[in-house]
């Protein structure tokens, strides 16, 4: 179980519309990315997907704000999630935060490494506004989802995105201790 200090210092983060907390070393160990904008209060529990490399050679994500993966709820009809965009408006605000620049690129992540990723499980709808367009979220119903992760064998095929395997774990919301393992090598 993640500590509850951890679990509300993320949180405050994403209501303060922080973008991301980036950074950290490229190592697959290294940084975390954050859940991006702030279209609302958040659900109450945020998600760490623990990406694992569970395999001897290094495999590469690519990152812009946060690693890129696709979250789909398995609920009938099965639709993939939008999530919001890392420096996104809340609808209530009015007037919008500048955020500065992502990282993007390549994530190394080294044989036997966990890299984490956090989601506040909310999906997101936009409207226009005349200063620009702005998000509210909306709080996901308990139920089956799916996160798919696609994964490079290089880190220039990261930068490229081609050359991919999907990662893919199931899940259900509630996330009993707030962590979900996802394999990112060959090994299942």
């Amino acid at each position: 179980m993640k500590s509850s200090l951890a679990v509300a210092a993320l949180i405050a983060a994403v209501a303060s519309g922080a973008c991301s907390t980036g950074g950290g070393a490229l190592t697959g160990a290294g940084g975390t990315t954050g859940t991006g904008g702030t279209g609302g209060p958040p659900p109450s529990t945020v998600v760490t997907f623990e990406l694992l490399n569970n395999s001897t050679p290094t495999v590469y994500l690519f990152q812009d704000c946060w690693v890129e993966s696709t979250i789909t709820s398995l609920a009938d009809p099965p639709h993939v999630i939008e999530r919001d965009g890392p420096c996104a408006c809340d609808c209530a605000q009015s007037t919008c935060p500048v955020c500065g620049p992502c990282f993007q690129g390549s994530r190394e992540v080294l044989g036997g490494a966990v890299m984490q990723e956090f989601w506040s499980p909310a999906s997101v709808t936009y409207e226009t506004r005349p200063a620009g367009s702005c998000s509210r979220r909306h709080a996901l119903p308990d139920g089956p989802y799916r996160i798919d992760v696609p994964v490079y064998p290089t880190a220039e095929d990261a930068v490229a995105r081609t050359g991919a395997r999907i990662a893919t774990q199931s899940f259900a919301l509630p996330v009993g201790d707030e962590s979900v393992i996802v394999p990112l090598g060959l090994i299942r």
